[in-house]
C-alpha cells in the first residue's frame, strides 16, 4: 500500500465550534451547519489530506476511532436518562457510527466503500489491515484512511483504562489521515508491514529478521511498558526514538498521529511503530518514507 499524501489536524480542544467550522471551510464549499465536533474533526484532517490531490470518485473512506462521537453520545444519554425526554434529532443522528465518514465522502464527492472502524486501542492498525485485505481482493484501489478521536477529559476514566498518570500527558484531539493507493507511481512512501504478535518474544523475533535500508525511528503506543521499550531498543540498537505522544500530546488515535507526523520529517527513513493493547497483544506498523 503506497502513501500518496497525508493530512493532520491535532490540537488542544477549543470550546467554540466556529473555530472548527472556519477551518473546514478553507477546504470545502459545503456548509456543515449541524455537524458536531467529531464530524468537524474528521473533515479537518481528511480534507487536508485530499486537498489538491487527484482522487477518483470510487476512493474508499476508512475512518478509525477508539471512542467515536463522545460529545453527542453524552448529550443524548443526558437527554434520555436525566431530562427524561426524546433526544434532539440532530444529536441522535450524529451518534450514528458512520455519520462522520459519510460527511467526509459527501464533502469530497466520493462514492466508494465507506466505513467506520474501532478495535480496542488498535483501531488504526486493524483498519490498515482491513484496507490491505480489500486492496488484495480488488474491492478498493485507493482510499482515505484516518484516525479520529476527541480529547479525553476524564482523569478517572483515563487512569483506570491505561494505568498511567493523567497529569503526565498533554491531552489533545485530532484527525490524522493517509491517502493510500495500489499504484506506486509518485508515492511518497508505503505501509510496509502490519503485523500482530501474541507476546514480546515473538515481536523481538520478527524485529531480528528485518533488514533496513534507511535510518530507523521507533515509536511506542501508550500501553507499551518501559521494559518492553528497553527490549525493543536492544533489538534496534541503531534506531532513533520518535515520541509523538510526548512531543504533540495524547489522544486515542495516537498511532495515526505517529505515522502522519513521521511523514512530515525531512528525508527518507523507516518508522517502526510498536503498539500494545490491554490483553498484552503487540501490533507493529513498518512505514517507509522515500
Amino acid at each position: 500500500m503506497y502513501i500518496h499524501n497525508h493530512g493532520t489536524f491535532v490540537g488542544r480542544p477549543v470550546a467554540d465550534m466556529k473555530y472548527y467550522k472556519e477551518d473546514v471551510s478553507r477546504y470545502t464549499r459545503l456548509h456543515f451547519r449541524r455537524a458536531n465536533r467529531f464530524v468537524l474533526l474528521s473533515l479537518a484532517g481528511a480534507c487536508r489530506c485530499a486537498h489538491e490531490q487527484s482522487i477518483k470518485k470510487n476512493t474508499g473512506v476508512y475512518l478509525t476511532t477508539e471512542n467515536g462521537n463522545l460529545g453527542d453520545t453524552e448529550t443524548v444519554l443526558h437527554q434520555i436518562y436525566q431530562m427524561r425526554q426524546f433526544p434532539m434529532p440532530y444529536n441522535f443522528i450524529n451518534t450514528m457510527s458512520n455519520t462522520a465518514s459519510f460527511y467526509v465522502a459527501q464533502s469530497l464527492e466520493l462514492l466508494g466503500r465507506n466505513m467506520t472502524f474501532s478495535s480496542k486501542l488498535l483501531s488504526f492498525e486493524r483498519g490498515l489491515e482491513l484496507l490491505h485485505c480489500d486492496m488484495v481482493a480488488g474491492s478498493v484501489n485507493e482510499a482515505l484512511i484516518g484516525g479520529v478521536d476527541e480529547a479525553s477529559f476524564s482523569k478517572t476514566q483515563f487512569e483506570a483504562k491505561f494505568d498511567r498518570r493523567y497529569e503526565d500527558y498533554n491531552m489533545v484531539e485530532g484527525s490524522c489521515w493517509l491517502l493510500i493507493k495500489k499504484d506506486a507511481e509518485r508515492a511518497m512512501g508505503e505501509i510496509g508491514v502490519i503485523a500482530a504478535f501474541a507476546d514480546l518474544g515473538k515481536l523481538l523475533g520478527w524485529i531480528g529478521r528485518q533488514a533496513f535500508e534507511r535510518p530507523v525511528f521507533v515509536a511506542h503506543g501508550i500501553l507499551v511498558d518501559p521494559e518492553d521499550k528497553k527490549a525493543v531498543g536492544h533489538a534496534l540498537p541503531d534506531a532513533t526514538l520518535f515520541d509523538p505522544i510526548g512531543d504533540i500530546g495524547y489522544f486515542d488515535s495516537a498511532p495515526a498521529s505517529a505515522v502522519t507526523h513521521f511523514l512530515q520529517r525531512d528525508g527518507g527513513a523507516c518508522l517502526i511503530h510498536v503498539n500494545k493493547d490491554t490483553r498484552g497483544q503487540f501490533m507493529v506498523m513498518r512505514v517507509e518514507k522515500y
